[in-house]
């Protein structure tokens, strides 16, 4: 099991430095992942924790100078609000900067106002195909974008697109969501699944479609890679109001107990989510972390 961080970007009270702390101790602590989190407006009485956010791109472009080892995600960019021709240029940009360490974390969104303040509104009730659609023409785009593409939402013919991504063929593509949609795409477009707050016993129930999409489409099976709002205490309240999730929570041996569950359900990593916006209590949570629970997972 190998384990990853999410980083403090947000909510209010989340700093560049403290960004900067968490994702350069992942580094020195052993995590191998670490990410941002994507949202750009919300509706004021929706907003929750996201309503101060950094932009998860930029951050992960400065990121990658000040990194070295560490791999650099999106946990998860929501692709149908934006325009999926420039993403495709964002991303290769991306990779070059952090030279090929950058994963691709995709989702279709969940909230609709979101969706019409960003000037997407008719992408709402097509949005999972356009994610699919998506992931079709940043793969042609990054390996042939000479010939041409044609699909429902994309047009292009002759066209020039460079420079190609650092990473040939792109970067790694891992899928969120956990409706029977988003299980699929896995399967057939992702390297990882990647479902945010998932309880063991549902990963393992529900990975089933994931590998039979695989399998239908001639891919290799993904791996299941959970993000997990995690504390080393009990009862602080709800870690997200606006969503039902699972916390893994109590002391070191508590979280090493809950955590051998994804093991057996078959997780092949879990991004940890400390939930603070201060960079300084998330830093001494993953020195807790790796000091009392990363030993027992060790190969």
């Amino acid at each position: 099991m190998k384990f990853g961080i999410a980083l403090p970007t947000y909510p209010a009270g989340a700093t560049v430095e403290g960004v900067v702390k968490v994702a350069q101790a992942a580094e020195r602590l052993g995590f191998v992942s670490a990410w941002t989190t994507d949202h750009v407006i919300m509706p004021a009485e929706q907003a929750g924790p996201y309503r101060e956010i950094f932009e998860p791109l930029m951050m992960l472009g400065y990121l990658s100078a000040l990194t070295s080892k560490v791999q650099l995600g999106i946990s998860v960019i929501v692709v149908p609000q934006r325009n999926g021709i420039v993403l495709a240029k964002q991303l290769a940009t991306l990779d070059h900067l952090c030279q090929g360490r950058l994963i691709v974390g995709v989702g279709a969104g969940w909230n609709e106002r979101e969706f019409e303040m960003l000037d997407a509104a008719d992408r709402y009730h097509r949005r999972g195909a356009y994610l699919n659609e998506t992931i079709r023409v940043w793969r042609h785009l990054w390996t042939t974008p000479e010939k041409p593409f044609e699909g429902e939402f994309y047009h292009l013919e002759d066209v020039a697109f460079g420079p190609l991504p650092y990473t040939e063929g792109g970067p790694a593509i891992w899928v969120g969501g956990q409706s029977l949609g988003a299980r699929r795409r896995a399967g057939r477009y992702g390297a990882s699944w990647h479902p945010v707050g998932i309880s063991a016993a549902d990963l393992a129930e529900q990975f089933g479609v994931v590998r039979d999409a695989a399998e239908k489409a001639g891919n290799p099976i993904p791996t299941a890679v959970a993000r997990l709002p995690m504390r080393f205490s009990v009862g602080g309240g709800p870690m997200n109001a606006n969503r039902k999730i699972q916390v893994l929570e109590g002391e070191p041996a508590q979280i090493v107990e809950g955590l051998n569950d994804y093991v057996g359900a078959g997780a092949s990593e879990i991004i940890c989510h400390f939930g603070s916006p201060d960079g300084d209590e998330v830093v001494d949570n993953m020195e807790k972390f790796a000091r009392e629970v990363m030993p027992h997972f060790q190969n």
